[in-house]
C-alpha cells in the first residue's frame, strides 16, 4: 500500500503552507530518511524527509496553498502497481477519480520538452519558472547541490540586464517577473499592516555616545576570540535595553481589548533580514543571561535564522523587538511595532561626530537609536526616559557587565 504524503504541521498555529520546492522528481526513486520536499509555512520554511522507500508521486504542484495533514503526493513501494490515472484531477492510488480542489494542479512526469539539454540537472519549479519567463536553462550555472538549477538561479538570470550572457539584443525587452505573495512574505505584510492600522505608534530618536562602547566592546572581541565568541554592537545594545525594560515595565508590555499585560520575562527578539523576507528569533530571559551567553545565542539564532534551521521555540514569546539597520550605513528609520508588543528599538550606525569640551572641538563616534513605542499603553515622557536609560547604560558601559 502506498504512504502518503502529508504536508506537515508545524506548530500549533499553521494554518496553512506550500511544498516550495519537490527536491524527488515524479516518478524518481527516494530513500527513507532523504530530503523529500521544502515546506514553506508562515513563520518558518524546512526540509521534511521521506518516511519510506520507493516512487515518489507528486499529487500537488509546488507553490500550491494546503492545510496541514492534505496529502501532497506518495510513495509507492518497488514493484506495486501505480494507477494508471494518477495526478489527473487529484486521482491517487485509494480515490481514483476524486475531484479535489480546483486550486490542486496536475503535476506532469518531466519531458524532454521541459528538462534542459544542457546546464546541469533543474528543479522543477525552476523548469516552471522559466517557461512561463522564457528563460533558457542551459545557459544558466545551478547553484544548488550538484550543480542543480534553482528557482533563485532562474529570478537572476530573468533579472539580469538584456544581452547578458545570452544572444539577445540590447533593445529587447526585459521579462517581466511576478512574485506570489505567500509564505513569509504573505505574513510580513499582514501582520505590518495590521500593527500600522490597529496601534498609535510614534518614534522618537536618541543620539548616544558610543566612544567608551566601542572600547568595550574591542576588549571584549580581543578576550574572547580564542573561544569563538564576538560580540557586536547589536549585542550591547539588546543587553542595555534588557536592563532598561527592567526599570520600565510599560515598555515590556502588550496591548490588550480590556487590559494591558506587563510581562514578567523579557524575552527579546531580534529581526534578522533573509532574502525572502524578516524573521524574529527570540533571545529569551535577556535580563537574566550575560553578555556573553547574549552574544552566543543571538549568533546561534542569526546563524539558524539563515540556514532556515530555527526551532518553532526560537520564535515564540518575544516581549520587545530590536531592529538593525546600522550596517546598511542607516542613520535613522521609523521601525514598525511586532504587535502585540509595546515597543521596538532601530539600531543605527556608528558616525563620527564632534562635541565641545569647554573651547575646544573634540572628535567623537555617535549612534542614533530609533524608538517607536504604542501611545496606547504608555506616553512619550515615559517613552523617552526608557531611551535615555538605553543610552546612559551605553555611555557607561561597564555597567553591561554586572
Amino acid at each position: 500500500m502506498a504512504t502518503e504524503i502529508y504536508l506537515v504541521k508545524v506548530g500549533m498555529s499553521m494554518t496553512e503552507g506550500v511544498v516550495e520546492e519537490w527536491y524527488i522528481a515524479d516518478g524518481d526513486k527516494v530513500q527513507s530518511g532523504e530530503m523529500l520536499y521544502r515546506l514553506e509555512t508562515e513563520k518558518v520554511n524546512l526540509d521534511v524527509d521521506a518516511e519510506a522507500d520507493g516512487i515518489v508521486k507528486h499529487l500537488v504542484a509546488e507553490g500550491i496553498t494546503m492545510e496541514p495533514g492534505d496529502v501532497v503526493g506518495y510513495i509507492f513501494a518497488d514493484g506495486e502497481e501505480i494507477p494508471a490515472d494518477f495526478g489527473a484531477a487529484g486521482a491517487g492510488p485509494e480515490s481514483p477519480g476524486q475531484t479535489v480542489a480546483a486550486d490542486i494542479t496536475e503535476v506532469a512526469t518531466p519531458t524532454s520538452q521541459n528538462v534542459p539539454a544542457a546546464g546541469g540537472p533543474s528543479s522543477p519549479i525552476a523548469r516552471r519558472l522559466a517557461r512561463e519567463m522564457g528563460i533558457d536553462l542551459t545557459g544558466i550555472t545551478g547553484t544548488g547541490p550538484g550543480g542543480r538549477i534553482t528557482k533563485d538561479d532562474v529570478e537572476k538570470a530573468a533579472a539580469a540586464p538584456p544581452g547578458t550572457g545570452t544572444d539577445a539584443s540590447p533593445d529587447t525587452p526585459s521579462p517581466v517577473t511576478t512574485i506570489p505573495v505567500r509564505g513569509m512574505r504573505k505574513t510580513i505584510a499582514e501582520r505590518m499592516q495590521h500593527s500600522l492600522l490597529s496601534m498609535a505608534q510614534l518614534t522618537m530618536d536618541m543620539d548616544v555616545n558610543m566612544d567608551d562602547a566601542i572600547k568595550l566592546r574591542n576588549q571584549l572581541v580581543e578576550e574572547w576570540s580564542d573561544q569563538g565568541v564576538k560580540p557586536t554592537y547589536t549585542d550591547l545594545v539588546i543587553r542595555a535595553a534588557a536592563r532598561a525594560l527592567t526599570k520600565h515595565p510599560r515598555m515590556n508590555a502588550s496591548w490588550g481589548d480590556k487590559d494591558i499585560t506587563l510581562h514578567g520575562d523579557i524575552h527579546i527578539g531580534i529581526a534578522v533580514a533573509l532574502d525572502e523576507g524578516l524573521i524574529v528569533p527570540v533571545i529569551k530571559h535577556a535580563h537574566q543571561i550575560t553578555i556573553k551567553e547574549l552574544a552566543i545565542e543571538s549568533a546561534r539564532l542569526a546563524s539558524a535564522a539563515r540556514s532556515s534551521s530555527l526551532a518553532l521555540d526560537d520564535m515564540q514569546g518575544g516581549t520587545f523587538t530590536v531592529s538593525a539597520l546600522g550596517m546598511f550605513g542607516v542613520d535613522s528609520f521609523t521601525p514598525i511595532i511586532n504587535a502585540p508588543q509595546a515597543g521596538i528599538l532601530g539600531i543605527n550606525r556608528i558616525r563620527d561626530d564632534v562635541t565641545w569640551d569647554a573651547d575646544r572641538a573634540v572628535k567623537t563616534q555617535v549612534m542614533r537609536l530609533s524608538l517607536t513605542w504604542d501611545h496606547r499603553v504608555l506616553d512619550g515622557g515615559p517613552a523617552a526616559l526608557f531611551l535615555s536609560e538605553v543610552r546612559a547604560l551605553l555611555e557607561a558601559p561597564y555597567r553591561l557587565l554586572l
